[in-house]
C-alpha cells in the first residue's frame, strides 16, 4: 500500500516534467534548438511511464524490484524537471536593452551564455535518456504489466486484497460501543422510529475515518427495539471504495429474502431446476432493481449502506428503494460530506456528524481496553504516561482501542515499554501488525482523493502537530511549488478553492477559524492523519522532517522538501545533501540554514516566526533564480540583502513583523512580484481602532513592478511615490501611510491621492490610509475621497455583483450569501479607512 502511494507521487513528478517539455516544444522551440529529438523521445517515454503507473497503482504487495524501480523513476523525473527549469530560467535572464558599445558587448555575452546553457541542457537531456533506458532494461518493467493482467495473477492478487482489506480486520465496535455512544444512539433511534415521518427517510452519518460511524450504525441496526418487529425487512450492505453495483444489489435481494418464484417472474424464466443464485447471475442491473423494488413496495424496511465513498454509488443504490409512507428508513455512513448532503432526506435535516470522544470518555475507553479488572483502574505509576499516549489519539476511538489492545496484550505493564511506545508511536504504526490497521483505515481517505489533489494533501505534513494552517499561506505554497494548476480552462485560484472544499468534505482537514463572513481562514489536521501523511511522504521521498532529535536519514535519497521543527538552537547535519532542495520551512525560533546559494533549485522558503533570525548572508539569494515564495514574517531581520534582486521569479514576499524599514534598490528588479507585504497593518477591514504601525520605505522605480496586486504597508513620503503607485494598474489591495507634513506638501499629497484613486479605479478593492499626525490632512482626505467616490462611481453595482457571484460559488447556503452581501454593502460605503495614530 505504501508503494502504491509512492507511485501516485511518481506520477505527479513525471507528469509535471512531461507538461513542461511539451510546452517548450510547442511554444518555445527556440530554447531547445538542437535537442528537439531528445526531448520528443523523453516525452514519449514519460507517457509510457504514466500509463504503466496508472495500471500498477491498482496493485498491492509489490515486490522489492518494482519498489526500487519506482524510486529510481521518481528521482530521474525530479532531476530532469530541475534541470529544465534552471535552464529556462538562465536563458531568460540574459536580456539587455541598452544600446551602443556596452549594449553590443552585453548582446554578445548573452549569446555565449545562451550557447553554454544549451550545451548544458543538451548534455543533461542525453544523460536523462540513457538513465531512463537503463532503468527500463534493468527492471524489465513491462513484464510486471503482463503479470498484472494475467488471469492467474489477477485472481491471486484479488484474494490477497480481499483478506488484507483493513475494513474487515476485526471489529473494534464491540469495545467502542461501551463508551460515549449512548446519547448519539438514542437520538438516532428516535429518528429511525419517529412515527411523524412516514415517508422514506435517509439518515447520513458522516465523519473522519476511525470515529466509529460503523459502530454507531451497528448499535442501531442490532438494537432490540429495531429487532422487535417494527421493520419487516432489514439489510446491511458494505459498499466500500471499489464496489460492484450488481453484487451489491444481489446482496440486498439475499438479505431481504426475496423468493425464488419472484426472481423467476422478473427474469421471465420458469425453469424450476435453476436455483436462486443462477437466476440472479442471469439478471442485468435493471432486473435486479426491479426485483428489489417489487419486494419492498408497500413494506416498512431498514437498510444500512455502510462506507459509501461517492454520490454515484448512492444514486445507483437509491433507485432500488421504493418511495412510500410506511416509515421506512435508510442509514448511510460516509467520510465525505458531499455524499451525506446528497443522500440525506428533508433538506439535510437528518445529517449526523460523528465527533471525536472527549478527554474524559477517551480515558474511560482506554482503561476499559487495557485493564481487565472490574474497576478498570490504571496504576498511578502508569497514569501520566498513559494520558500522554492517549493525547496522541486525539479522541479517535479506532486509535484508542487499537493502541489499548496492544498494551493489554503485554502481560507485564511496564513503564519503560509504555514510554517507548509513546516516543515511537509513528514508527510502531508502520511496523507493528496490530497498530498498522490504524494507518490502513485512515489511508483509505487518501487513496480516494483525485490524483491532482494528492500532492496538495501531502503538503500538510510540513506543519507540526496542532498547527493552525492558514489557507492563504498554504495556497501560495502550492502555487510556488507548481502542484496546483488550472484544469480545462478552470483558473488556478478556483482549483485551489475546490481542493480545500474537497479536503474538508472528505473529513481530511477540519476548519478551525473563520472570518466574520464565514470564510475559512485556517485548518487543522488530526494527529493520526498527520502521521499517515508523514509516512507516505517519507516512503515516497516527497518530504523530509528534521528536528533536534537524532534522525535516521536515508543517505541515498535526494531531499526535495525539508521541514525543520527545532524549538532550540540547532545546526543542520553536515552530511545531508541539500543541493536538490525545492522547499525549506522552519518552525521555531532558530534557523539552521541562512545561506541558500547552494540550493539553486529552491522554489519556496518560509522562515515565519524564527525570532532568532537577525541577519542573512549578503549573497544568500544570488543563485535562486527559481524561487517564487519567500516569507520572513515575524523575524528580527533589519534589512534585506541586495541579492534579493536576483530572485527574478519571485512572486510572493512577506516581511511583516520584521524590523525592516527600507527596501533595497534592487527590489525593483523583481518583475514577477505579485504580493509585497510589510508592516503590521490590521487584517480586518471593519476595525476602526488603529495602533501605531511601523511602515516601509520603498525605493524609486516601484512602478516597474507591474504585476503587483498587493502592496503595503508602505510609507508615502513623497508625491513621486504616489504617482508611481498609480501606474500599478493591477493593484487590488493597497496600504499606505503619511508622515508629518507641512501644509504645502500636505496639499500636494492630497491632490495626488485623488489622482491615485482615479488611476486605480478599475482594480482596487481595498485601500487603507494611515495618517500619522496631521489632523487637518485627515479631514481634507475624507472630503477628497468622498468626491472621488461620487465622481468615478468606483463602488458600482457590477463590482458588487462580481464579488457576490464569487461568494455564491463558495457557499451554497442562501443565508450565508445574504449575510455576506449585506456586509459587503456596508463595507462599500466605508471602504477607505483613514485614521491617525492616536485612534
Amino acid at each position: 500500500m505504501a508503494t502504491m502511494m509512492a507511485m501516485k507521487v511518481v506520477d505527479f513528478a513525471s507528469q509535471s516534467l512531461m507538461e513542461k517539455l511539451e510546452r517548450m516544444l510547442i511554444e518555445e522551440a527556440a530554447l531547445l534548438a538542437g535537442v528537439e529529438d531528445d526531448v520528443r523521445d523523453i516525452v514519449a517515454e514519460l507517457r509510457s511511464i504514466n500509463s504503466f503507473l496508472t495500471v500498477m497503482s491498482t496493485r498491492r504487495n509489490l515486490d522489492d524490484q518494482l519498489q526500487n524501480w519506482v524510486q529510481e523513476v521518481r528521482e530521474v523525473a525530479y532531476d530532469a524537471e530541475d534541470s529544465i527549469d534552471e535552464f529556462e530560467c538562465r536563458l531568460r535572464s540574459t536580456g539587455y536593452d541598452e544600446l551602443g558599445v556596452k549594449g553590443l558587448f552585453m548582446c554578445c555575452y548573452r549569446c555565449l551564455k545562451s550557447l553554454k546553457a544549451r550545451h548544458g541542457v543538451a548534455s543533461k537531456l542525453k544523460k536523462l535518456k540513457i538513465e531512463i533506458e537503463e532503468i527500463r532494461k534493468r527492471h524489465d518493467r513491462y513484464s510486471h504489466l503482463n503479470e498484472a493482467t494475467s488471469y492467474g495473477t489477477a485472481t491471486s492478487l484479488g484474494m490477497a486484497d480481499r483478506y488484507s482489506d483493513p475494513r474487515i480486520i476485526g471489529h473494534f465496535v464491540e469495545e467502542a460501543q461501551l463508551v460515549g455512544i449512548n446519547q448519539s444512539r438514542d437520538m438516532l433511534i428516535k429518528w429511525v422510529m419517529d412515527k411523524n415521518y412516514l415517508e422514506l427517510t435517509t439518515i447520513s452519518l458522516v465523519g473522519f475515518g476511525g470515529l466509529g460511524k460503523t459502530t454507531l450504525a451497528k448499535t442501531i441496526y442490532d438494537n432490540p427495539i429495531i429487532l422487535g418487529g417494527h421493520f419487516q425487512h432489514r439489510a446491511w450492505i458494505t459498499v466500500s471504495q471499489n464496489y460492484n453495483i450488481k453484487e451489491l444489489l444481489k446482496k440486498i435481494i439475499r438479505q431481504i429474502s426475496v423468493s425464488k418464484q419472484q426472481v423467476r417472474d422478473v427474469l421471465g424464466c420458469q425453469d424450476a431446476s435453476m436455483n436462486t443464485e443462477h437466476l440472479l447471475n442471469m439478471m442485468d442491473d435493471s432486473q435486479l432493481v426491479q426485483t428489489i423494488r417489487g419486494h419492498l413496495r408497500g413494506k416498512r424496511y431498514l437498510l444500512v449502506f455502510d462506507d459509501v465513498w461517492s454520490t454515484e454509488a448512492w444514486e445507483n443504490l437509491s433507485i432500488a428503494l421504493p418511495q412510500g409512507k410506511e416509515g421506512s428508513r435508510v442509514i448511510v455512513t460516509t467520510r465525505i460530506m458531499e455524499v451525506a448532503n446528497t443522500s440525506c432526506s428533508r433538506n439535510r435535516q437528518f445529517i449526523f456528524k460523528v465527533s471525536a470522544l472527549s478527554p474524559v470518555l477517551s480515558w474511560e475507553l482506554f482503561c476499559r481496553r487495557v485493564f481487565e479488572a472490574l474497576d478498570y483502574n490504571c496504576p498511578p505509576e502508569l497514569e501520566n504516561i498513559g494520558r500522554e499516549i492517549l493525547q496522541k489519539c486525539n479522541g479517535l476511538p479506532l486509535a484508542i482501542v487499537t493502541i489499548g489492545g496492544l498494551l493489554a496484550s503485554k502481560l507485564d505493564k511496564n513503564l519503560e515499554e509504555w514510554k517507548d511506545l509513546r516516543d515511537h508511536l509513528g514508527l510502531e504504526k508502520e511496523t507493528n501488525d496490530m497498530l498498522s490497521k490504524i494507518n490502513q483505515i485512515l489511508i483509505l481517505s487518501y487513496n480516494d482523493l483525485p490524483y491532482y489533489f494528492k500532492p496538495c494533501f501531502l503538503f500538510l505534513g510540513i506543519f507540526p502537530e496542532d498547527y493552525e494552517i492558514r489557507q492563504k499561506q498554504l495556497m501560495r505554497w502550492w502555487i510556488a511549488e507548481g502542484i496546483v494548476k488550472g484544469i480545462d480552462g478552470f483558473p488556478t485560484e478556483k482549483v485551489i478553492e475546490r481542493c480545500f472544499k474537497e479536503l474538508v468534505s472528505r473529513s481530511l482537514v477540519q476548519p478551525s477559524e473563520f472570518d466574520e463572513n464565514g470564510i475559512v481562514k485556517s485548518y487543522r489536521v488530526h494527529d493520526m492523519m498527520l502521521d499517515v501523511i508523514i509516512s507516505i511522504s517519507r516512503k515516497g521521498n516527497f518530504m523530509m522532517l528534521l528536528n533536534e532529535q537524532p534522525n535516521i536519514l536515508p543517505r541515498c535519497q535526494k531531499i526535495r522538501r525539508l521541514s525543520w521543527h527545532g524549538k532550540n538552537s540547532g545546526l543542520m547535519p553536515t552530511d545531508i545533501d541539500l543541493h536538490h532542495l525545492r522547499s525549506f520551512t522552519a518552525f521555531g525560533e532558530h534557523v539552521p540554514l541562512k545561506d541558500y546559494r547552494k540550493q539553486r533549485v529552491l522554489r519556496a522558503i518560509d522562515l515565519e516566526g524564527c525570532r532568532k533570525l537577525n541577519d542573512l548572508h549578503p549573497k544568500s539569494f544570488s543563485k535562486l533564480c527559481l524561487l517564487k515564495y519567500l516569507s520572513l514574517r515575524n523575524t528580527r531581520l533589519s534589512k534585506l540583502p541586495d541579492s534579493i534582486g536576483d530572485l527574478q521569479n519571485l512572486e510572493f514576499l512577506d516581511i511583516r513583523g520584521t524590523n525592516i524599514q527600507e527596501l533595497p534598490n534592487t527590489i525593483v528588479k523583481l518583475k514577477k512580484l505579485v504580493h509585497l507585504l510589510a508592516g503590521h497593518y490590521l487584517k480586518e477591514y471593519f476595525v476602526k481602532i488603529w495602533i501605531r504601525i511601523p511602515v516601509l520605505k520603498v525605493p524609486k522605480g516601484i512602478r516597474r513592478l507591474k504585476k503587483l496586486r498587493m502592496l503595503g504597508m508602505v510609507c508615502a513620503d513623497n508625491v513621486q511615490l504616489l504617482q508611481e503607485i498609480g501606474e500599478l494598474v493591477d493593484l487590488q489591495k493597497l496600504a499606505i501611510s503619511f508622515g508629518i507634513y507641512g501644509q504645502d506638501l500636505a496639499r500636494g499629497m492630497l491632490e495626488e491621492t485623488s489622482a491615485l484613486l482615479s488611476k486605480l479605479n478599475g482594480s482596487l478593492r481595498s485601500l487603507i490610509i494611515l495618517q500619522v499626525a496631521n489632523g487637518d490632512l485627515k479631514k481634507k482626505l475624507k472630503v477628497q475621497v468622498e468626491e472621488v467616490r461620487k465622481r468615478h462611481d468606483r463602488y458600482s453595482r457590477p463590482n458588487e455583483a462580481a464579488v457576490s457571484v464569487d461568494v455564491a460559488n463558495r457557499y451554497s447556503d442562501p443565508r450565508t450569501i445574504g449575510q455576506f452581501v449585506m456586509k459587503l454593502n456596508s463595507w462599500v460605503s466605508t471602504k477607505i479607512k483613514i485614521s491617525s495614530s492616536d485612534g
